[in-house]
């Protein structure tokens, strides 16, 4: 079984793109979930639950997009090592 040998930059450049999947589905969920709050005849206490889900979504959204950001300028730091760089 061979092992392929990754850089850093390619494992932070996958990381950085799963975390933009995850504020894609976080913000679809988001829009979902605010759109059910919208809904007539919702009983008080499933509104107050949605409420809540909305508000987890719109956080994990919100810090997803703040980490790709940070990631994103980490890896543009990085670009001038080149493969013979530091890892």
């Amino acid at each position: 079984m061979s092992v392929q040998t990754r850089t850093i930059q390619e494992v932070a450049h996958d990381a950085l793109e799963d975390l933009e999947s995850a504020q894609i589905v976080l913000r679809k969920l988001e829009a979902v979930l605010y759109a059910a709050l919208a809904a007539e005849g919702t009983s008080q206490h499933v509104r107050n639950l949605v409420d809540v889900a909305w508000n987890l979504a719109a956080d994990g959204a919100n810090t997803a997009d703040c980490s790709r950001e940070q990631i994103a300028a980490a890896l543009s730091g990085c670009a001038a090592l080149g493969a013979g760089g530091d890892q």
